[in-house]
């Protein structure tokens, strides 16, 4: 069973670029990320929104992935790790290294469409 979840974070002030510019920020670690996603089973589908709102922008992380415990990694000292702990401590002040980082928040009701029936002829 696949599990589907969002994360939002506030962006801090000045940083809402390095979300807009996400995709070339990954560009040098994306065969990291790929190969990470692909051998743990961790994601199916990544994606990164940046929502403007009221309080501030918000960072909106949408992930399918296979194994919950699977996302909650230890990061270790290479540089895919380094760039990810160190880009999210910059934009939104949270630093994934910490021993009491949230766990994902809970779902609250999900809607999926069930299978389309095959037609008797």
């Amino acid at each position: 069973m696949a599990y589907v979840a969002s994360a939002a974070f506030p962006v801090l002030p000045g940083k809402a670029d390095r979300v807009r510019n996400f995709a070339q920020e990954v560009a040098p670690h994306k065969a990291e990320f790929d190969r990470l996603c692909r051998d743990a089973g961790a994601f199916r589908y990544f994606n990164v929104t940046l929502q403007p709102s009221p309080m501030g922008d918000l960072c909106i992380y949408s992930f399918v992935f296979d194994d919950p415990g699977n996302v909650r990694m230890r990061f270790s000292n290479s540089d895919y790790d380094k760039w990810w702990t160190d880009f999210v401590k910059d934009v939104h002040g949270i630093d994934l290294r910490a021993p009491d980082i949230p766990s994902p928040p809970p779902s609250v009701f999900t809607w999926e469409a069930a299978p389309a029936m095959a037609r008797a002829s």
